[in-house]
C-alpha cells in the first residue's frame, strides 16, 4: 500500500450547478430548450435534487462528510429575473449559502455563470450580442457588491468552449440551437469580453479575490495533424483558455480525449468544408450535428464510461502539463472532474488514477490549488437528463432523499486528511 499526501492547504472538495441541482428555476434559456415541441433533450429538469429548499441538508451532508471545499453557482436568472430588476430574496439565500459554508468551516467557491441565460437576454440573442455581455457584467457587479469579502475564489464563466460551440454551432445539443460559424465566432468574442471585463469588477471589490475561467479541456491526440482536428481544438478550447491570460489560476475540467475519426471520406469531407467559407458557415455545423455525435469518435473497443466516452483518467495530467506548458507561472486549480457510472467502485478506482497523477504533478511543480469532484449529487445532465449518475450521493427524484454512496465517505476522508492510500 502506498500513501499519497497532499500539502495541508491542497482545498479537496466538491461542485454543483444552479440549474442542474436547485429545482424551480423556469425563466433562462433552457427552459425554453428542454421544453419544446421537438426537443433534443431526453426530459426536462423540473425541480432537479430541490438544492434550493434543502440547501442547509446538504451543507451539513458535505460537513458531516468531512468534505472542505464547495463550488456551487449563482442562477442569474433567479437574481436578475427582468433587465436590471433584482430580486433581494434571491439574492440573500445565495448570501446566506456562502455564509453557512463559511461557518461550517467549508470553502465556498463561486461560479456566475454555469451554461444557462435569463430568458429576458432572448430578444438580444443571448450570447451572440455584446449586450449580453455587458449585462453579465452588471449582475457580477451587483452580486459582488454583497457576497461575502471572505470568499477567495471566484469562476466568472463555466467551460465557455462547450456552451458556445454547443447552443451557436450546432442545433443538436444546448440552447439556443444556432448552426451557424459566423454567429459562433461573435458569440466567442462576447464570452471572452465578458469574462476579462468581469475579472476587472470582482478583484475592485474583493482585493484578496483570486479569478479564473473554468476550461472543458480534453486529451487530444497530437499525433494527428489534420486540419480538421486543429480547428476543432482552436475553437472549442484553445481560444478560450488563451484568453485566461490574466486570469489569477486555470479552471481545468476534464473527463476523457477527443478523437476525429480515422475515416477517409469523413476526413476529406471535413477538409473541403473547413477550407470553403461559404461551405463552412452553415454547411460544416450541420456536417457535425448529423454525422459526429456528441462525443465524436470513440473506438468500438474503448473502454467506455457511462456518458458513452472513452474511460480516461489520464487526461487530467495530460492536462496539467499543458497548462504548465502555455501558463508556467500560474496556479491551476482542478475545479471538475469525476465519471458517470453505476459502479460505485469505479468511481472511486477513477479518482484515485487521477490524484495520482494530481500528486506527481503537484510534487514536481507545485502551484495546484485543489480539486473537486464532480458532483456532490445525482444531478441533471443537461440534454442527457437524469440517467448520467456522476454524483457521490445518489438522490431519489420522488423524495429528494440523499443517499451517500461508499465513495462519498471515502472522498471524504480524502478530503479531510489531504490523503489517501492505494
Amino acid at each position: 500500500m502506498t500513501k499519497y499526501n497532499f500539502p495541508p492547504e491542497f482545498i479537496f472538495g466538491t461542485a454543483v450547478a444552479s440549474y442542474q441541482v436547485e429545482g424551480g428555476i423556469y425563466n433562462n434559456d433552457w427552459t425554453h430548450w428542454e421544453n419544446k415541441s421537438k426537443t433534443v433533450c431526453n426530459e426536462p429538469c423540473k425541480e432537479a435534487c430541490n438544492h434550493f429548499e434543502l440547501v442547509d441538508n446538504d451543507i451539513a451532508l458535505l460537513k458531516d462528510l468531512g468534505i472542505k471545499a464547495f463550488r456551487f453557482s449563482i442562477e442569474w436568472s433567479r437574481v436578475e429575473p427582468e433587465r436590471e430588476k433584482y430580486d433581494q430574496i434571491s439574492i440573500d439565500h445565495y448570501i446566506q449559502k456562502a455564509k453557512k459554508l463559511i461557518d461550517e468551516g467549508i470553502i465556498p467557491i463561486i461560479t456566475f455563470h454555469h451554461f444557462t441565460t435569463p430568458e429576458w437576454l432572448a430578444q438580444d440573442g443571448y450570447w451572440a450580442s455584446i449586450d449580453t455581455a455587458d449585462a453579465f457584467v452588471k449582475y457580477v457587479e451587483r452580486m459582488m457588491k454583497e457576497l461575502p469579502k471572505e470568499i477567495k475564489y471566484f469562476n466568472t464563466i463555466n467551460e465557455p468552449g462547450i456552451f458556445s460551440m454547443f447552443g451557436y454551432f450546432s442545433k443538436e445539443k444546448f440552447p439556443p440551437g444556432i448552426r451557424n460559424e459566423k454567429i459562433f465566432l461573435n458569440t466567442s468574442d462576447n464570452i471572452i469580453n465578458a469574462h476579462k471585463r468581469a475579472i476587472k469588477v470582482i478583484k475592485s471589490s474583493n482585493e484578496y479575490a483570486k479569478v479564473g475561467m473554468t476550461h472543458a479541456l480534453h486529451e487530444w491526440d497530437d499525433s494527428d495533424n489534420s486540419i480538421f482536428n486543429r480547428y476543432l481544438k482552436y475553437h472549442l478550447e484553445d481560444k478560450f483558455f488563451f484568453a485566461s491570460d490574466e486570469d489569477d489560476f486555470i479552471g481545468l475540467q476534464t473527463y476523457s480525449i477527443k478523437r476525429t475519426s480515422p475515416n477517409l471520406v469523413y476526413r476529406t469531407i471535413a477538409w473541403l468544408l473547413i477550407k470553403m467559407p461559404l461551405l463552412r458557415n452553415k454547411v460544416f455545423p450541420f456536417f457535425l450535428d448529423k454525422f459526429s455525435g456528441r462525443n465524436d469518435y470513440v473506438a468500438a473497443n474503448a473502454r467506455k464510461t457511462k456518458m458513452g466516452y472513452e474511460y480516461r483518467p489520464e487526461a487530467v495530467k495530460y492536462n496539467l502539463h499543458r497548462i504548465h506548458e502555455k501558463f508556467p507561472d500560474k496556479e491551476i486549480f482542478i475545479t471538475e472532474n469525476g465519471i458517470a457510472t453505476d459502479d460505485d467502485n469505479e468511481r472511486i478506482q477513477f479518482v484515485k488514477e487521477v490524484l495520482k497523477d494530481v500528486h506527481a504533478y503537484e510534487k514536481a511543480n507545485g502551484q495546484v490549488i485543489g480539486y473537486l469532484y464532480w458532483s456532490l449529487l445525482d444531478n441533471f445532465e443537461w440534454d442527457l437528463g437524469y440517467e448520467m449518475n456522476f454524483g457521490l450521493v445518489e438522490v431519489n427524484k420522488s423524495t429528494y432523499e440523499r443517499s451517500p454512496h461508499p465513495s462519498a465517505e471515502w472522498f471524504g476522508r480524502v478530503s479531510a486528511s489531504n490523503s489517501f492510500t492505494d
